[in-house]
């Protein structure tokens, strides 16, 4: 990094003389000026901080500072001007820096930057009062022990990088209550204050651009609560919605959870869920009073019910997991409700899965049934439910549970228990879904050869209705995992369209005929002579454009 050469014409602009300068004021006739290693010193060191210059022009010199040729090293610092109402206005004040060597120089320009804020227990807790309060100022704290020199020239860089939050600095020697109280056990270390109060410590490297991103991340996960034993108990007593991590700062999926789950927590109001992280080198005794064997260990408290998280790692797994959990589409079954099954009625399809948390295989089908429930929540006849064997011993033994998962299909048409399918494929929505499509009444997608096509789909005729035709190859993976949708699709739109399926390896010359050249391939035809191309390959999509169509279609004849 290089200071920057400063010509009359630039200072001229009012951009330049606006913003802190550390100046090297260089002319020829200047014997005293720092040697050029020296200033790309300072240049390096300053990065980020406040920009350096040189000044070659001796009459411009002289307007800034004239002593120049004794002190060529002045600190050019812009002040808003106090009192008035227009925030643009400001001032520079001149500052000599009588110092040659660059750790010296340094010092002093770093001395006459604003310090940060020194706070103790009564002001953090007047602040964190303010936060909870309303206040949307979030702080990131440092709490060292000693002298803060050393922080010195990393604080002065961090409101650059951090112009919406406030700066603190605590002396944990000064302060050792606190300290204590928020778990601070190595320093420097660093923590972020949130609004609504919640309070969130760093466990990352102490490398500023870590810390800096930690701080703007943190700050706005005002949801997300770094959790003592007292307040996990609190929560367990007051019986809230939790997910909570327990983890440790060593660990790396653990290093790899913690930013998911601030972006996972905003996407939630506390008054639903929140959230919190417990880190177990610190509460060694609480986890393992809780069982915590292996990190990191996710859980969903919900009242006295405690739910194990075995989605996806990331945002979008924990939150699909929340709202699972907040909004159940899998009913959990127990000796009450599971009578649900036991007199079900013949208009109802069940499909239960009996497991053990504790069993990988299940751990990793949960979040699939959770899926294949909402991708089957248009047909209100299916009902999809959990037995826990491990608290519902009775009821799995009654069922002849032998191995984890097992999952049972009580069809349409039977009563009760009297009939029931065994599922013995793949644990993916793909393969559940065309297992449970499968058992549903009425062949509602027609096999489609080149005469029929014909005569069905491009025949004009009185009682003409719009044909949903899948273009498919049988050797097309994309085509393979489609087939459960557009049967689920054909279900859904049954009364509106007729469905179709045209195996394109077989119909090779109607395929070219109508123009196919890639699989799966969708025409929603409306007429023999108007047809609209189908682009997405999920059933609410295409349901959704399809009726869009229909209805546009239907207004245009009006």
């Amino acid at each position: 990094m290089d200071a920057q050469t400063i010509s009359p014409s630039d200072w001229d602009h009012e951009g330049f003389r606006k913003k802190s300068w550390l100046l090297l004021l260089c002319p020829e006739d200047c014997s005293s000026c720092p040697e050029p290693e020296t200033i790309q010193k300072l240049a390096a060191i300053f990065e980020g901080l406040i920009s350096v210059g040189i000044i070659r022009d001796t009459k411009l010199a002289n307007n800034i500072h004239k002593n120049y040729k004794a002190q060529p090293i002045v600190f050019w610092e812009v002040k808003e001007d106090e009192g008035s109402l227009d925030k643009s206005t400001s001032s520079a004040e001149i500052h000599s820096i009588e110092a040659s060597d660059t750790k010296e120089i340094v010092t002093k320009v770093l001395g006459l930057l604003p310090e940060p804020q020194f706070l103790n227990e009564e002001s953090f807790k007047d602040i964190r009062t303010q936060l909870r309060l309303g206040s949307e100022d979030s702080w990131l704290i440092c709490f060292h022990l000693g002298a803060a020199t050393d922080l010195n020239l990393q604080w002065k860089r961090i409101p650059t990088w951090l112009p919406n939050m406030k700066l603190g600095l605590i002396h944990c020697g000064r302060s050792a209550a606190l300290c204590a109280s928020l778990h601070v056990s190595h320093y420097p270390a660093w923590g972020v204050l949130k609004q609504m109060g919640a309070f969130e410590l760093y466990t990352g490297r102490d490398i500023l651009h870590e810390i800096v991103a930690f701080a703007r991340e943190s700050s706005r996960s005002t949801n997300l609560h770094a959790l003592s034993p007292a307040e996990f108990y609190s929560i367990i007593k007051e019986g809230g919605a939790w997910f909570i991590d327990w983890y440790a700062p060593w660990c790396p999926p653990c290093k790899k959870l913690l930013p998911e789950m601030r972006k996972a927590s905003q996407h939630f109001q506390p008054e639903s869920v929140q959230f919190g992280t417990i880190d177990c080198t610190l509460h060694s005794s609480l986890c393992s009073y809780e069982g915590i064997r292996a990190y990191p260990t996710t859980r969903f408290y919900n009242r006295s019910k405690i739910h194990h998280f075995h989605g996806v790692p990331n945002e979008q797994g924990i939150v699909e997991f929340v709202e699972n959990m907040l909004h159940p589409s899998v009913t959990t079954l127990d000796e009450d409700s599971f009578i649900q099954v036991q007199r079900k009625s013949e208009d109802e399809l069940w499909i239960v899965d009996f497991y053990a948390p504790w069993c990988a295989p299940c751990q990793r089908l949960m979040p699939q049934m959770h899926a294949l429930a909402k991708q089957l929540s248009n047909f209100e006849f299916v009902r999809i439910g959990q037995v826990d064997c491990t608290t519902e011993f009775n009821i799995c033994n009654a069922q002849n549970i032998k191995s984890y998962p097992t999952i049972r299909l009580y069809p349409l048409g039977s009563k009760g228990l009297n009939t029931v399918a065994m599922y013995n494929g793949h644990f993916d929505v793909m393969s559940l879904k065309k297992w449970v499509l499968s058992f549903m009444p009425g062949t509602v997608v027609k096999p489609l050869g080149e005469h029929k096509f014909h005569k069905a789909v491009l025949s004009n005729h009185d009682h003409y209705k719009p044909w949903l035709v899948d273009f498919y190859a049988p050797w097309c993976g994309h085509c393979v995992h489609f087939e459960p949708e557009f049967l689920l699709i054909a279900k859904t739109l049954d009364g509106r369209v007729k469905c179709g399926k045209v195996n394109c390896q077989d119909e090779h010359k109607l395929c070219q005929e109508v123009h196919v050249h890639q699989y799966p391939t969708v025409y929603l035809y409306l007429s023999p002579n108007e047809r609209h191309e189908i682009t997405s390959q999920v059933a609410a999509d295409v349901v959704r454009e399809v009726n869009s169509i229909l209805t546009r279609k239907f207004r245009d004849e009006l």
